[in-house]
């Protein structure tokens, strides 16, 4: 590859991070990928919700579960597995609360 094309690239990423904020580049990429191949069906997303410390995290699965729709269960001390189909506007939009840390997670192709 080209030092062109690898500077080109490292600057897209770093816009893209710097756009996306508390949602990890890779997953953000992935959904974005699949939500283009194929527009007709959001991806199915495994998403780790990681929070500050000292949140009640139970009051957010009941949250995130009547707000979305998703399968949510909490994990560890600070953080909440969610699974369904998202886009990237949902993944912002669940970002968007305070006291999250951050969004991981993997997309994979839509499930019927």
């Amino acid at each position: 590859m080209s030092s062109t094309a690898e500077t080109i690239y490292d600057g897209f990423l770093s816009n893209v991070e710097k756009a996306l904020g508390k949602i990890d580049i890779e997953l953000a990429l992935q959904v974005m990928l699949f939500e283009r191949k194929m527009p007709d069906a959001y991806p199915m997303v495994e998403l780790q919700i990681h929070y500050k410390n000292g949140v009640d995290t139970d009051s957010k699965v009941s949250y995130v579960r009547d707000r979305y729709g998703f399968l949510v269960a909490g994990h560890g001390k600070n953080e909440i597995l969610a699974r369904g189909n998202m886009s990237v506007d949902m993944l912002y939009e669940i970002a968007q609360d305070p006291q999250i840390e951050k969004l991981t997670g993997s997309a994979s192709v839509a499930s019927y």
